[in-house]
């Protein structure tokens, strides 16, 4: 869902008087303060080290094959690359086709547990010290903040520490983990977190920050005209799309108004603090809905709920009816407008590991906006399609 706040700052830009950066004039110096407040904003969120780290992109899994291609670049035989099957596939086929563009450099992948949906620390650090005993260097372990159908979040902090005492660089996916909780790059210690901006109010795009020290040694293919460019925008190709940044800028905005909107308070505090007390509230009044909706539909015995067990997870509900194959549970539950997802949702490879193949199973997702009917409604018809309605 798109706020009005958000729209209406695109449409403004898209109105009004706006050039390309460089110009010295005033539409042009006010495309410049739009990409520059972008990246606050950005960096903001995420808890990012530098706004000078921030890249827009057409989409993360557009991001995930920019960045792939440039960093493979510096691969060579010997050197190893990490992924998980727990995550979307946009964060496992542009390091597994990079990794096959390159002689010599082998793939690893950390497996979650099926049974409690967990990707411990300890099973990428026994993946990291093989690697080393077979004299492989690993060079980049990419995995998820948050799996987007389980709603495992695992301890990026620690598998952070792990693999950098292995020399390795961190890559993480955040597009399920943003809309749900307080982000802080900092605090896990990454190189690399990006994630979608329409997952959290914003429109269709991608972000993703980088350490600034890591973005200077990186190498990326690039006209003539853009050799000299400053970093982050060398890697952002074309005339950017100044209403998406404005957009990206005023989701923010919107989500550290959060609290605000919710008590009524204003405050004076940093955008960042904001941010950081609006998402403390929503993470609060989600996982309050995810457990009694958990609760509900456990009791109904032809439910079967999937994944993670861990009491700290994104709202995120995968379920099957057994007997009913999940594309009809999806049909019966629109037609009586409640809206759920069915299917594998580009996670085939947590998919297949859980069992349940291609096909997936149903997904329901909360949010900030949803409501205890929203939830009521879901039960009720669950415990309909279970009896055969």
């Amino acid at each position: 869902q798109t706020p009005l706040y958000v729209a209406n700052a695109m449409a403004r830009v898209m109105t009004s008087g706006i050039s390309n950066r460089g110009g010295g004039y005033p539409a042009s110096e006010k495309a410049e303060k739009i990409v520059t407040e972008f990246r606050e904003a950005v960096a903001d969120l995420l808890d990012a080290p530098s706004p000078k780290g921030v890249i827009f992109g057409r989409s993360w899994t557009s991001l995930c094959y920019d960045m792939a291609r440039n960093l493979s670049k510096g691969w060579k035989a010997g050197d190893a690359i990490m992924v998980t099957n727990l995550d979307h596939d946009s964060n496992i086929r542009p390091w597994v086709q990079a990794v096959q563009s390159r002689t010599g450099v082998e793939l690893t992948t950390v497996h979650f547990d099926a049974k409690t949906g967990r990707l411990e620390p300890e099973a990428f650090r026994r993946s990291l010290e093989t690697n080393a005993k077979k004299n492989k260097k690993t060079r980049l372990v990419a995995l998820t903040g948050a799996s987007n159908i389980l709603g495992t979040r695992p301890n990026v902090k620690t598998i952070a520490t792990i693999a950098h005492e292995h020399g390795a660089l961190v890559w993480v996916d955040a597009v399920h983990l943003a809309p749900h909780a307080v982000v802080s790059m900092k605090d896990m210690g990454v190189d690399f977190l990006g994630c979608s901006s329409y997952k959290w109010f914003g429109p269709h795009a991608g972000v993703l920050a980088v350490k600034p020290q890591i973005l200077q040694r990186i190498s990326n293919d690039r006209l003539r005209p853009m050799q000299g460019y400053p970093h982050p925008d060398r890697f952002e190709f074309g005339t950017l799309p100044f209403e998406i940044l404005k957009g990206i800028t005023a989701a923010v905005d919107f989500i550290a108004n959060i609290e605000a909107l919710a008590t009524g308070e204003k405050t004076r505090l940093s955008r960042r603090s904001r941010i950081v007390r609006s998402m403390t509230l929503v993470e609060q009044a989600e996982r309050k809905l995810r457990k009694y909706a958990e609760r509900k539909l456990s009791e109904i015995p032809e439910v079967v709920l999937h994944g993670s067990k861990a009491s700290v997870r994104t709202p995120t509900i995968y379920f099957s009816v057994r007997g009913v194959p999940c594309r009809k549970v999806f049909s019966k539950l629109a037609s009586r407008g409640v809206y759920v997802g069915a299917g594998h949702f580009y996670a085939m490879d947590a998919s297949d590991h859980l069992g349940l193949g291609t096909d997936g199973a149903v997904r329901a997702g909360i949010m900030a906006y949803t409501s205890l009917d929203d939830i009521e409604r879901l039960v009720g018809g669950v415990k309909a399609i279970a009896r055969g309605d």
